[in-house]
């Protein structure tokens, strides 16, 4: 760290002991910044059937443009969709493949299996992304209303409609997406194993910054030293990171720096990762002050 020097003028006077406190606007600081990452799959997951090479001569022969057919085989790269965003075809008539141009994607809620009655690659939608970027959902139920009120307007093709029915009740157990789902949202078998493989790993970050006086710390971290205990200067980050605002951001970020830091509570007890999480997230909770002095009181 550079050396600074700051000049100020205080009026002092003669009585021996007396004290004047003067904050200066260029107490310097060092910033750090903090990456979360999300968890995924907290609300579930769908699970689709999708072509697994370019040259499958099913997908060749709906001679799709280039985009829609990377679209139809790596959604886990360019996203997923429904054939027309701007199409006005019902709940019904997609499900009965009348109208196939609709802004519906169909899934299934067996997970990770998938429609038996499908065969593909299977990918799998973290329901909380896909929702979170704008997608909605229409339930298994859902489909089944629609197809009752459509029974009216197709009175001949009532055979038909309970045979979908029950396709989409007892066997697909059918689920449909609207419009489109990000790529971030989309996993394969893969992509699925490593994430679940390393933890709580997903595909978006978000970043917290804070700005923490060095003067405190530099004292901190000398008593850290002192007592061979890293409960002195986690206190000290905490007391400064106090203005974190809501306590779920502080899990999240409690998580990433009591596994990169580490707490110590204790002769040799060393505290990280879900722990740490807890410590910090509760700060958010709870008070930062409140928890610094449980670690450790200055």
């Amino acid at each position: 760290m550079n050396n600074s020097i700051f000049e100020t003028t205080i009026t002092t006077n003669s009585q021996t002991g007396s004290v004047v406190e003067h904050t200066s606007e260029n107490m310097p600081a060092r910033a750090f910044f903090f990456v979360v990452v999300d968890e995924i799959g907290n609300d579930g997951y769908l699970t689709r059937k999708v072509y697994a090479s370019l040259d499958d001569p099913y997908l060749k022969a709906m001679n799709l443009p280039n985009e829609r057919m990377l679209n139809e085989v790596f959604p886990e790269r360019y996203g997923l969709k429904g054939k027309d965003l701007t199409s006005n075809a019902t709940i019904a008539e997609h499900v009965m493949g009348v109208n196939t141009k609709s802004r519906y994607t169909s899934t299934s809620s067996i997970f990770p299996e998938g429609s038996p009655r499908f065969q593909g690659k299977p990918i799998y939608i973290d329901i909380n992304k896909a929702i979170s970027s704008g997608a909605k959902l229409v339930s298994t139920q859902e489909i089944i209303d629609a197809l009752e009120e459509y029974k009216s307007i197709a009175p001949k093709r009532i055979k038909r409609i309970n045979q979908i029915i029950g396709y989409v009740q007892d066997i697909d157990r059918e689920i449909l997406v609207t419009d489109s789902i990000p790529a971030r949202a989309i996993f394969t078998d893969d992509s699925l194993r490593y994430v679940k493989t390393i933890g709580k790993v997903g595909k978006v970050v978000q970043f917290f910054g804070f700005a923490f006086t060095a003067y405190d710390l530099t004292i901190a971290s000398k008593e850290s030293i002192k007592t061979q205990s890293m409960a002195p200067i986690s206190a000290e980050v905490l007391r400064q990171a106090g203005g974190w605002g809501a306590g779920i951001a502080g899990l999240k970020m409690g998580t990433a720096i009591g596994v990169t830091m580490g707490i110590t509570t204790g002769p040799g007890a060393t505290i990280t990762g879900l722990i740490g999480g807890v410590i910090f997230g509760a700060a958010g909770y709870l008070g930062a002050d409140w928890v610094a002095d449980f670690i450790y009181e200055n």
